[in-house]
């Protein structure tokens, strides 16, 4: 089992830099593309929906892990704020608004738990590994 963990700013580019941290974390753990295409996506969706909608924030507030299960990895962003995450209806006029349906639609499973210090958004992400 292998776990990864990293502390981001509260901003947009941030994304980008979860997507590569666990790309190549994946990759030497033998994982297909296609599944680290899907844990990435998933991960960067869940970081945008924290920055977007989590507050201000400062420097290294939020924090990203993930965990490499037996078939699945499961991704976890914590973020200060206490409001949970709202699925939303999307509008084709909007272009926004599609995180958590994309979240549920690729994974097998996701939630949140509240802290103390905001909470925990996650999600188990299938995957399948090379020879």
């Amino acid at each position: 089992m292998s776990v990864g963990v990293l502390a981001v700013r509260h901003q947009a580019a941030s994304a980008a830099v979860v997507r590569h941290s666990i790309a190549d974390d994946l990759v030497g753990n033998a994982v297909t593309r296609e599944s680290i295409d899907d844990v990435v996506l998933v991960a960067s969706e869940l970081v945008g929906n924290a920055v977007i909608h989590a507050g201000d924030g400062t420097a290294d507030d939020l924090r990203v892990s993930w965990e490499v299960e037996p078939g699945a990895v499961v991704v976890r962003v914590a973020d200060p704020s206490g409001q949970l995450p709202e699925p939303r209806s999307a509008d084709d006029a909007v272009t926004g608004g599609r995180g958590l349906a994309i979240v549920a639609a690729i994974a097998t499973d996701w939630g949140v738990h509240r802290s103390p210090d905001g909470k925990q958004v996650w999600a188990r992400v299938p995957v399948t590994r090379r020879g």
